[in-house]
């Protein structure tokens, strides 16, 4: 590997990939329907998730130690016990080096599970897929890698989803909710053209607007959690932050909308979430000071968890309906206890 693959390999992390990762944290439930449509198999959505180590450590033809991080590394847990790992990396754009990455990857999972069974090493490389966020015509559906042992060769190929061949019908009827965030990313190559016409500005309002019934539906009928539609609607956000940033008016009308959805779900839902978290731990005591307490406290970690994300307390006490000194409040007993 020459000294550009290998520098294009440690600057690979973008904001989508974050937004990856973060869902998959976040809202592991959303990953299954989209391992369903990679790999053809038929996950009921009951299975747990687990998300294993994700930072590989590997050792460059210099010798020098290098960290790289995978998008995901995970497992899923049959109802029946039976365990099934897998890799997922989220790409925004093809560089040359993906087939690289993915074996480098791939062998250092596979190697976490090593095994030796009558003086023989057993490694089982995880079942792995690539998503494309920007694709062509031209863009193959699969990475193909061969391995040469002496006269012997194994070729095998690593499945390419492309975010792009996806209706917006096809994301909800397959449930690939997970790919929502990434959607704008079939109009990049018109930014220009939309953002200084009016028309088109509208319909892409109109798109979005229909995003946003349509993710109502889901948590109307109980197939979606509020919380996971308000973490979809805030990562919409994000991604067309970073995605239109040159370009103003397609910004402003996505966000206005998905953003308006942000106060819903991630404001309202989870402050009724906490009261009820709270109310739970108070019945649990059978006391009704423990419910007040138990109130209290989950709404001290919302607000710390949010102010650790990088949430101004401004925009902490518009998300969770409080004033401004009710968080500044909280935040100012935590870090005297800490300090303590």
């Amino acid at each position: 590997m020459n000294v550009s693959e290998r520098q294009k390999m440690e600057t690979i992390n973008t904001p989508y990939d974050d937004t990856f990762r973060t869902l998959l944290q976040d809202c592991p439930e959303l990953v299954v329907p989209l391992i369903n449509e990679l790999f053809g198999t038929n996950y009921t959505g009951r299975e747990v998730v687990v998300s294993n180590e994700n930072e590989i450590f590997l050792r460059n033809p210099e010798g020098k130690k290098e960290k790289r991080v995978t998008d995901s590394n995970l497992t899923l847990i049959s109802l029946k016990g039976i365990s099934k790992r897998y890799h997922l990396e989220c790409q925004s754009t093809a560089d040359g080096t993906m087939e690289i990455r993915m074996w480098e990857y791939d062998a250092q999972i596979a190697l976490m599970e090593k095994e030796y069974r009558n003086g023989v090493l057993h490694v089982k490389f995880p079942d792995s897929a690539v998503i494309y966020l920007r694709s062509s015509k031209t863009t193959s559906d699969e990475l193909k890698i061969c391995i040469h042992v002496r006269q012997k060769q194994l070729q095998y190929g690593i499945p390419i989803l492309k975010v792009k061949d996806y209706t917006l019908e096809e994301l909800f009827e397959k449930q690939l909710w997970m790919l929502i965030p990434f959607y704008i990313f079939r109009y990049e190559k018109e930014f220009r053209k939309i953002d200084g016409n009016q028309k088109q500005l509208s319909g892409l309002r109109l798109e979005y607007e229909k995003i946003a019934e349509m993710l109502d539906q889901e948590c109307q009928s109980g197939h979606m959690k509020p919380i996971t539609c308000g973490a979809l609607c805030e990562l919409s956000n994000n991604v067309v932050e970073k995605l239109a940033s040159k370009y103003s008016n397609v910004e402003k009308e996505v966000t206005e909308v998905m953003g308006g959805k942000v106060l819903n779900y991630r404001s309202k839902e989870i402050y009724l979430e906490g009261c009820a978290f709270g109310r739970e731990e108070g019945r649990e005591e059978g006391r009704k000071e423990g419910r007040k307490e138990g109130q209290k406290e989950s709404i001290v970690q919302l607000v710390t968890r949010k102010y650790q994300l990088g949430d101004s307390p401004e925009k902490i006490a518009k998300d969770l309906l409080m004033s401004e000194e009710e968080v500044e409040e909280i935040l100012g007993k935590v870090v005297s206890e800490k300090v303590e």
